[in-house]
């Protein structure tokens, strides 16, 4: 049984795209419009706390000073120990989460996905057959080089790929961006609506971000935590369109890519050494002190304003906004700026119980809030990260959004 399940009754499926190639052929028009036409959330129950977290660490420091006491002295330096030292209060203080979910082993990004998209389909009575196209945002694919998880994706769901004895064109990709993945996804599924390329795409946000933490770190580790959305894009006449092109905008800054990265395990040092294994080398680091100087800044004035710039919009403008959920107390400063200049919107959150999930953290807090996006709300999507990256996308919603989790919005 689905939670926070808008009641799907007599719910009456969209207009088929011949229908709007139709109507737009009546209107004169070439280019097609995107709305969404439901959006699925799925986190795992496997709830790790805090407290979970904080014994975790204490557990890799014990082990740590282990190994360190076969060949010597077993005392960990000042800066070694400071990795580890965490807390509830401390978390919820300088990060803001209360929890987070965590994926059992063996359960890969495509799993998450998966039943995001079954959720999706089964509480909204679409059939995966009508598919065209599959665009998945992750940082953590199922497997390294291949095969992509939207091709996995296809499989697992039965979306078609024949009709008889002709091959089907299904269209896919996988998108990685670091946090701003599913932005720079939704932009991706825009532009092929948009063209006419594409009639019904299934835009999916997952990552299994717990596959990621370095436990003798606690940047990340009392940060991150797993979940796969899906969401409908579907084609509309241009005059029910939600977006357009001129609001969207995206930013790339690489000459500051050391503060959030991998060190080895890519191609560039594609064998790690076993030193290297035994540090984490291989997972993901954080400075996150300098990112916060650079992002709360960033994001919180000329990013924002050159956006809305572009979209001949302005703070005020903005009924509501949803934020990649990096860390509720970075948000905070981001938002806190926006006040400044003149927004007066409503903030969608997932509420700090789900953690930093990445690539599905936007479209989870969409799900969970969809009740407050009433037709006519004008809405800001803001991704930022890794890179340093930002994707910012906005948009008025024309039609009810409908949304299932399984997961209570509390």
């Amino acid at each position: 049984m689905y939670k926070n399940r808008f009641d799907a009754v007599g719910w009456v499926r969209a207009r088929s795209f011949m229908d709007v190639a139709e109507r737009q052929v009546l209107l004169g028009s070439n280019s097609f419009g995107m709305r969404f036409d439901g959006i699925s959330a799925y986190a795992p129950e496997q709830v790790w706390s805090n407290r979970r977290v904080a014994a975790r660490l204490r557990l890799e420091r014990m082990r740590l000073r282990a190994r360190k006491s076969v060949d010597g002295p077993d005392l960990l330096s000042a800066d070694e120990a400071k990795l580890f030292q965490t807390s509830d209060r401390w978390v919820r203080r300088f990060i803001g989460f209360s929890e987070r979910r965590f994926c059992c082993e063996g359960t890969g990004t495509v799993d998450l996905a998966a039943r995001a998209a079954r959720q999706l389909f089964d509480a909204s009575g679409q059939s995966p057959s009508d598919i065209d196209a599959i665009i998945v945002g992750s940082v953590t694919p199922s497997y390294l080089y291949s095969p992509p998880d939207s091709a996995l994706l296809q499989h697992e769901l039965g979306i078609p790929v024949w009709q008889g004895s002709v091959p089907r064109e299904v269209k896919g990709a996988d998108v990685s961006l670091a946090c701003s993945s599913w932005v720079a996804s939704l932009l991706l599924c825009y532009a092929l609506i948009r063209s006419g390329m594409a009639q019904r795409i299934l835009l999916i946000g997952a990552d299994r971000m717990s596959a990621t933490i370095n436990w003798r770190d606690r940047s990340f580790a009392t940060v991150l935590g797993d979940a796969g959305t899906a969401a409908l894009c579907v084609a509309v006449p241009e005059d029910e369109d939600w977006f357009s092109p001129s609001q969207f905008w995206s930013w790339l800054d690489g000459s500051q890519a050391e503060m959030i990265r991998t060190p080895v395990g890519g191609s560039r040092f594609p064998s790690p050494s076993p030193q290297e294994l035994e540090a984490g080398k291989h997972l993901l680091a954080m400075d996150g002190a300098a990112v916060r100087q650079v992002l709360v800044p960033f994001i919180g004035g000329p990013a924002m304003e050159s956006a809305l710039g572009k979209a001949g919009w302005d703070f005020a403008d903005l009924d509501a906004a949803v934020l990649h959920e990096a860390n509720l107390m970075l948000n905070e400063s981001i938002v806190r700026m926006w006040r400044e200049r003149g927004f007066r919107g409503r903030v969608l959150s997932a509420g700090g119980r789900f953690g930093n999930t990445t690539s599905a953290s936007i479209p989870l807090a969409l799900a969970l809030n969809a009740g407050e996006l009433s037709i006519g709300t004008r809405l800001g999507i803001i991704g930022f990260g890794g890179g340093l990256s930002a994707s910012i996308a906005f948009g008025t919603v024309r039609h009810a959004l409908r949304a299932w989790t399984n997961q209570e919005n509390g």
